[in-house]
């Protein structure tokens, strides 16, 4: 029978998602015990649409990032652009990752719809038992926010202007409300941090420039996530 796992990411900021599962020993067990699961993403902020990112399925010794250190190339490429192909290039490559998934699409504001892109996006992953899950997408309406684990990150690559000339166009079209100069482009130069700062948790909007705090601000966590075994070796009974 097959095993559903639910969890919110209020419990996943405090610590990463683990697959539940017997721990093997042996590349060969190891890779018997690959199992397959459905993960939906789902935002939970009224103002945030999210960029495509990236979703991978690794050891509890790496991931995505780490709070303190400097983002990767793949890290600010997401951040700042909601470019996600460096990351899922250099995920494909790295140790200790058993899975990869290019989240290739926005996933809109809660409860909201735009054309054929909406508030949730349910994708397959493969994973070995205690593989932990992490993802990161782009808050769309800021400078180089970003979501890992569904709490709000700053990159700490650009200065947190909240002027559209600095954020990426998609802000207008699937924001809540469309930015004056639009479309104008991203001007990365422009407000690049020199040097760029630590990953840390990001200071929400301030408003005063393009963004408003009310209409593009949001509270922790910024998604939730459903993750449902759906296949694998050695399946249980129960």
């Amino acid at each position: 029978m097959l095993k559903k796992y639910v969890l919110m990411m209020g419990i996943i900021v405090l610590a990463a998602l683990a697959f539940i599962g017997t721990t093997s020993t042996g590349e060969a067990s190891e890779y018997h015990n690959l199992r397959t699961y459905r993960v939906t993403i789902e935002n939970e902020t009224d103002g945030q649409p999210f960029s495509p990112g990236v979703a991978i399925t690794h050891k509890r010794s790496t991931g995505l990032f780490h709070v303190g250190d400097k983002a990767s190339p793949g890290i600010e490429a997401i951040a700042e652009d909601g470019n996600d192909g460096p990351a899922v290039a250099a995920e494909m490559a790295a140790q200790g990752v058993t899975d990869v998934f290019d989240i290739n699409r926005p996933i809109t504001r809660e409860d909201t719809t735009v054309g054929t892109f909406t508030d949730k996006f349910t994708f397959e992953i493969k994973a070995r038992p205690s593989d932990r899950l992490s993802l990161a997408v782009m808050l769309i309406c800021t400078n180089d926010g970003f979501t890992y684990h569904a709490a709000g990150y700053d990159a700490g690559t650009e200065n947190n202007t909240e002027r559209s000339t600095d954020i990426v166009d998609p802000c207008s079209a699937l924001g809540p409300t469309p930015l004056a100069g639009d479309p104008n482009g991203n001007q990365d130069a422009a407000v690049d941090t020199s040097p760029h700062g630590a990953i840390h948790h990001h200071p929400g909007i301030a408003g005063g420039a393009d963004l408003s705090a009310s209409m593009h601000g949001w509270t922790n966590p910024v998604a939730g996530i459903t993750i449902e075994r759906i296949g694998g070796e050695h399946e249980d009974d129960d």
